[in-house]
């Protein structure tokens, strides 16, 4: 399905949008004089399960036939995948297994385990979850839903940028700018695929944390290319170590270009989020805004749209912040 477009995501939205929550997309008097800029956010930390993830798990779940539902589901994430799988299984009386790293954060991992999903720990810095998900697969025969790599999700996760495109022809608006928050690359890669379909003319670019900028990197050299190890950062949700096979090639003909920001800068636009929009947002899902914040790219006089992709952070980290 290397010819994936917007009519994948069309079909996706008429087949789970009554799964959803429509999340709102709101602009800030203050902040808006702060960037001298029009800024729209699109809060999908606000989404079931705090975070986007739910709409592309919730996609792939629903497509399965009842056979592949008796198997049972194996998924592997940090935790917003975890708990979107864990709750689209949940409500199809599915049976989950979802690997999760042992530093996961602490509110990741019980909401996985609310959902009724069994949760197994590995060690990220001695394990490789893709190979004990695949063990499991193979082992117990159960479907594994892949947390970004697969069509489905990615159009799933486009879903969000459909959404922002009905909500901007309401008020009458064509966006200069997108920036989204990017891990694998699949919630860039379908929402940009749609925005891109809607605005011939927009700039969308994927925001990473520093040393984990693997998409900047990968379509500055028009190939994937892995992170370099010994890095570290708070953005948790949005680590990877390379761009996906399948959303790599999409983000390529999408994006303009890649974006980085320093955890200082995402701990600053956390606060910035929360006193300006009443909002609590996890490091990876702030990265976004942390590219706006900190004028990472000249926005004077255009009409951003931002994604908000996650909230799913440990009470004690945000109040630390």
């Amino acid at each position: 399905m290397s010819d994936f477009n917007y009519s994948n995501i069309e079909t996706a939205y008429e087949k789970i949008k009554h799964l959803l929550v429509k999340t709102p997309l709101i602009s800030n008097d203050y902040i808006n004089q702060l960037l001298e800029a029009k800024i729209y956010f699109k809060l999908e930390n606000l989404q079931k399960t705090g975070s986007f993830k739910h709409r592309g798990a919730t996609y792939k779940i629903s497509k399965l036939s009842k056979e592949q539902k008796l198997k049972g589901l194996v998924a592997y994430s940090s935790g917003n995948h975890a708990q979107a799988v864990a709750y689209a299984a949940l409500q199809n009386n599915i049976s989950a297994k979802i690997i999760m790293p042992n530093n996961a954060p602490k509110i990741k991992i019980e909401n996985t385990r609310k959902y009724k999903a069994e949760v197994i720990l590995y060690d990220p810095q001695k394990e490789i979850r893709e190979e004990i998900g695949n063990e499991i697969e193979k082992k117990e025969n159960r479907i594994l839903i892949k947390p970004y790599d697969d069509y489905d999700i990615i159009a799933g996760q486009g879903t969000a940028g459909y959404e922002i495109t009905k909500d901007l022809e309401n008020l009458s608006i064509t966006p200069d700018i997108y920036l989204c928050c990017c891990g694998g690359g699949g919630l860039v890669a379908g929402t940009s695929t749609y925005l891109k379909y809607k605005y011939p003319n927009l700039t969308s670019y994927a925001v990473e944390p520093y040393g984990f900028d693997d998409t900047k990197i990968s379509l500055f050299n028009k190939k994937i290319t892995a992170n370099k190890p010994g890095f570290q950062s708070i953005c948790d949700a949005i680590i990877t170590p390379q761009p996906g096979q399948l959303t790599f090639p999409i983000n390529l003909t999408t994006l303009s270009g890649g974006i980085v920001v320093e955890d200082q800068e995402v701990k600053n636009s956390i606060k910035i989020l929360a006193e300006h929009l009443k909002i609590v947002v996890e490091p990876g899902g702030a990265v976004a805004a942390s590219a706006a914040l900190s004028k990472k790219i000249d926005l004077k006089n255009k009409i951003v749209v931002v994604m908000i992709s996650g909230g799913n952070i440990d009470l004690d980290i945000f109040r630390s912040l």
